[in-house]
């Protein structure tokens, strides 16, 4: 994800600070090379709060703790990898640029990886010894 597509971090450029000259034989700087303003990022940690995703994230792994204390081990894995997979199909067939819990890096690499671990935890359950 660039600087761009982040709603809470914006160049500090386009935060207000003053412009430079511009030199016509200076090439321009990538957004994403540019320098970040201090501001607009503690605004983005402090509504990171009011983030829905992200509680839904704490709850599900909430949920398998749970799980794994109320049965066993096994079946808090295979209920971490159950919010591992929802969060796939999310991302997945979602619209950019997605729950912040879940987007990384290109909507390809995030579905791999969170399908690709969920089904690390379903194989790694299948031979842990149940309690």
């Amino acid at each position: 994800m660039s600087v761009d597509q982040h709603p809470g971090l914006r160049p500090a450029a386009a935060a207000g600070a003053s412009a430079a000259p511009v030199d016509p034989d200076v090439r321009p700087v990538p957004p994403e090379e540019q320098a970040l303003d201090p501001r607009s990022i503690a605004r983005a940690s402090l509504a990171a709060g009011r983030n829905r995703s992200l509680w839904w994230t704490l709850g599900g792994i909430a949920g398998a703790v749970g799980a794994a204390f109320a049965w066993d081990a096994v079946v808090g894995v295979l209920v971490l990898a159950a919010l591992l997979v929802v969060y796939g199909a999310v991302r997945a067939v979602g619209t950019s640029p997605g729950p912040a819990a879940v987007v990384v890096r290109s909507k390809a690499l995030d579905v791999t990886v969170l399908l690709g671990c969920a089904a690390a935890l379903v194989a790694l359950a299948a031979v842990l010894p149940g309690a």
